[in-house]
């Protein structure tokens, strides 16, 4: 098992993202790389009268881009690849005013967006520590569809569905006992 971390427009801190990839190789028991940053995207994916990327066509465009497999067979292994984007700009999908994050359900590509998981979007003073915080959540929930998973209905799993930051705050960074035994068969 592989996971790839992508920033795209983002210049993550050497420090965090060894914290990153660090809880999300022990939350999926994976290898966990992190690629250079994409410093530009096409035009197309941004919706210039909403002032947001369409995060459907930022995961095909990835996908694309990308092309990870979907499984690779040694003599020895089978790794699956997923990739997580780390966007630092603001998305939408489909009925949704904005998305935290997006991912294809048992696919290989997901994204996050970090905008709106900042507390300077909303006029607040920032908070480096509670905006990696939900850096981390955002990335384990999204990975956690990437393997498959659905929402949960606990409010504290990590893949409880995030209607607000409210909603990301309360939960906690990890599986509940019900998804990680499902994670489990997964990775």
């Amino acid at each position: 098992m592989q996971i790839i971390l992508q920033p795209v427009l983002f210049q993550p801190g050497r420090g965090f993202i060894s914290t990153l990839e660090k809880v999300l190789s022990e939350e999926f028991n994976s290898s966990v790389n992190t690629t250079s940053p994409i410093r530009e995207i096409p035009l197309q994916l941004f919706d210039k009268q909403r002032n947001q990327c369409k995060s459907n066509e930022v995961l095909q465009w990835l996908l694309d881009k990308h092309r990870p497999n979907r499984a690779t067979t040694t003599r020895t292994t089978t790794r699956t690849t997923k990739i997580l984007a780390i966007c630092d700009f603001d998305a939408y999908s489909g009925h949704l005013n904005f998305v935290f994050g997006e991912a294809y359900l048992d696919g290989s590509i997901s994204a996050i967006y970090l905008p709106r998981l900042r507390q300077e979007f909303y006029g607040l003073k920032a908070d480096d520590y509670l905006f990696h915080q939900r850096i981390v959540k955002e990335a384990v929930h999204e990975l956690g569809h990437a393997f498959g998973l659905n929402h949960c209905g606990n409010t504290r799993c990590v893949m409880h569905f995030s209607n607000s930051l409210s909603d990301t705050d309360i939960k906690e960074s990890h599986f509940c006992n019900v998804c990680e035994r499902i994670i489990g068969n997964y990775t």
